[in-house]
C-alpha cells in the first residue's frame, strides 16, 4: 500500500449516453470499475461516476429508443445544455487529481464536450480516455483538446502507472503529447493473468445515496477478454486482438459468483437494472427483477468443455442464481443447454444478425442459417429463453435479405427480439471497407455511431416498406415477458 501522502483521487466516469435519448443505463461499467479496483488496491482513492444514472425504475422500450435520435442530436448543438453543465458539476465537487472516461465512438463528442469545460474549471485536472475508441484511434488526443493521455487496450497497469506520476514515455499502452506531436507507446502490455486482477469496484459510486446505490447493479460479470472471431461489422477483434482472447479460470469465476451473492444479494434489492424487463406499456420497460447475474463477455460459451466445467461448477456450489449471457449457437450443444437450465439460466443473448446465408458469408460470421436454426431449436428443447439480435443495413443488402431475415426471426420464435440498424463503428473492417467505398463515414459527427439512429448509414437498396416492417418485429415484443 502506498503513503497516505502519495494517494492521488481518481475520478473514473462513464459519460452519458441512453440519457441523451431520455432513457438511462443504471449498470456498473466493468471497463472502469477493474481499474478503479486495481488504483484503489494500490493505495489510492478512486470513485465511479456513472452519468447516465437516473434514480426511476422505467426506462424507454426498444421502438422509443429509435423515436429519440432527432433530440438526441440537439444536445450535442448546445455545449450549454442543462446536462453537461450537471456532470462537470459532479466531476468538480469530487475534486479529483485525475478524471478517466470509458469510451466508444458514440460518446466520444459528449467526452470532449465536458473534458473542455472541466478543463477551463479545473485546468491542473489531468483527463485520461480509454476503453474502444481510444484503443483504435491512436490519434485521438489530436480531436479531444483538453484530454491529455489515452491509453489503448487494458487500462488498469498504464493507469496506475500514470497516477503514480512514472514517465509517460515509458509506459506501454499510453499515447501522450510531446514537442512534435503524439508520442504513441502501442498497445498497453497484456495481463499476463487476469486471474491475479482484483475484481472490479462495487462500492464506490460518487454523486448517490446510500439508497440509490442500491440500484446500482453490480451483478454484471466478465469472464473473457477478447473474441476469437472476426465479423467485419464489430469492434472487438481490433479492439482486443482475436490472438490475445484471454480466459479467467471457472474457479476465478465461481469464487466472484459467491462473493456476490454473500455481500450484495442480501441488500433488499427491490429492482434490478441489468436490462432484463417487464414490458408494462407502449412507451416504458418497467424493470421488476431481483438481482440477475449478467456474464458480458462477448462469447461466453467459447471452449465447450471449459463452460460445462463451470456450468457444472454452478450447479455442484448450488449457488441457485439467476444468470444470463451472449452466446453463439454453434457452441452449443444439448448437454450445454441442459446444464444452462439446471444452472439458472434465465437467458441468452444470440447475435442471428441476419435470415441470409449470402449475408452472413459477407459479413464474416462464420455461422450458417442452419447453424442457428440448430442452434434456436436446442435452447427451445432445453426450456432456456433466448434473445435474438438482428440487424440489417448492410451494404449490398437488399429487400430480399431483409425479407429472409424477417421469415427466420418469425420462425425461431425468439423470447424477445432486440433490433439494429449497422452503424459501421470506427475502426472495424466495414469502417475502412466503406470509406474505401466513397461512403463519407469519416465526416460524419461521432455521436452517429451506434445502431438504433434508424438510418441506413451504408446502403441504399432497402426500401422504406421494408426496412419499416423490419423494425415492426418489435411489436412482438409487447405481449412478452422476461429479459432483454
Amino acid at each position: 500500500m502506498k503513503n497516505i501522502d502519495n494517494m492521488s483521487k481518481v475520478l473514473l466516469v462513464n459519460p452519458p449516453f441512453y440519457r441523451l435519448l431520455q432513457s438511462h443505463y443504471n449498470a456498473n461499467s466493468l471497463g472502469i470499475a477493474y481499474v478503479a479496483s486495481y488504483l484503489n488496491v494500490h493505495g489510492h482513492d478512486s470513485w465511479l461516476y456513472n452519468a447516465d444514472f437516473l434514480n426511476t425504475k422505467i426506462f424507454l422500450n426498444q421502438k422509443d429508443l429509435f423515436k429519440g435520435f432527432a433530440d438526441y442530436r440537439k444536445f450535442f448543438q448546445d455545449d450549454n445544455n442543462e446536462i453537461w453543465e450537471e456532470i462537470v458539476d459532479k466531476i468538480v465537487s469530487f475534486e479529483p487529481e485525475w478524471v478517466g472516461y470509458t469510451s466508444y465512438t458514440a460518446n466520444i463528442s459528449a467526452i470532449d464536450i465536458i473534458s473542455k469545460k472541466l478543463k477551463s474549471l479545473r485546468p491542473a485536472v489531468k483527463q485520461v480516455i480509454g476503453g474502444v475508441h481510444a484503443t483504435l484511434d491512436p490519434e485521438i488526443l489530436n480531436k479531444l483538446p483538453s484530454i491529455d493521455y489515452s491509453i489503448q487496450r487494458e487500462g488498469e497497469h498504464a493507469m496506475l502507472d500514470l497516477v503514480d506520476g512514472k514517465d509517460p514515455k515509458s509506459i506501454s499502452g499510453v499515447v501522450h503529447r510531446g514537442p512534435s506531436g503524439l508520442i504513441n507507446n502501442w498497445d498497453a502490455d497484456v495481463i499476463p493473468d487476469i486471474d491475479d486482477l482484483p475484481l472490479p469496484e462495487r462500492d464506490k459510486f460518487w454523486g448517490l445515496t446510500e439508497e440509490e446505490k442500491l440500484m446500482v447493479d453490480v451483478s454484471y460479470i466478465c469472464s473473457i477478454r477478447g473474441c476469437p472471431y472476426r465479423c467485419n461489422y464489430c469492434a472487438s477483434p481490433a479492439h482486443w486482438k482475436r490472438d490475445k482472447t484471454q480466459y479467467r479460470s471457472p474457479q476465478s469465476l465461481l469464487s466472484e459468483m459467491h462473493h456476490l451473492k454473500e455481500n450484495y444479494w442480501d441488500r433488499k434489492k427491490e429492482f434490478d437494472y441489468s436490462a432484463s424487463s417487464n414490458v408494462k406499456s407502449k412507451s416504458e420497460l418497467i424493470i421488476e427483477d431481483n438481482s440477475t447475474v449478467y456474464f458480458v463477455d462477448d462469447i461466453f460459451t467459447v471452449h465447450k468443455e471449459r463452460i460445462k466445467e463451470i456450468l457444472k461448477g454452478i450447479i455442484n456450489d448450488n449457488l441457485g442464481m439467476k444468470w444470463k449471457c451472449e452466446a453463439r449457437t454453434d457452441h452449443l450443444d444439448e448437454e450445454i443447454c441442459q446444464l444452462m437450465a439446471k444452472a439458472g439460466c434465465v437467458r441468452v443473448k444470440i447475435g442471428f444478425e441476419s435470415g441470409s446465408d449470402r449475408i452472413l458469408k459477407m459479413i464474416q460470421k462464420d455461422e450458417t442459417i442452419e447453424d442457428m436454426r440448430k442452434g434456436a431449436k436446442l435452447l427451445k428443447d432445453a426450456g432456456v429463453p433466448f434473445t435474438a439480435y438482428f440487424m440489417v443495413g448492410f451494404p449490398e443488402e437488399t429487400d430480399d435479405d431483409v425479407k429472409q431475415t424477417i421469415k427466420f426471426a418469425k420462425e425461431i420464435d425468439a423470447d424477445y427480439y432486440s433490433l439494429s440498424i449497422l452503424a459501421p463503428y470506427y475502426g472495424t473492417k466495414m469502417y475502412y471497407d466503406m470509406i474505401d467505398e466513397g461512403f463519407e463515414l469519416d465526416k460524419k459527427p461521432w455521436e452517429y455511431f451506434f445502431h438504433q439512429t434508424g438510418e441506413l448509414m451504408v446502403n441504399n437498396n432497402i426500401s422504406e416498406e421494408v426496412l419499416k416492417e423490419y423494425l415492426s418485429l418489435n411489436e412482438l415484443n409487447s405481449n412478452r415477458k422476461g429479459y432483454v
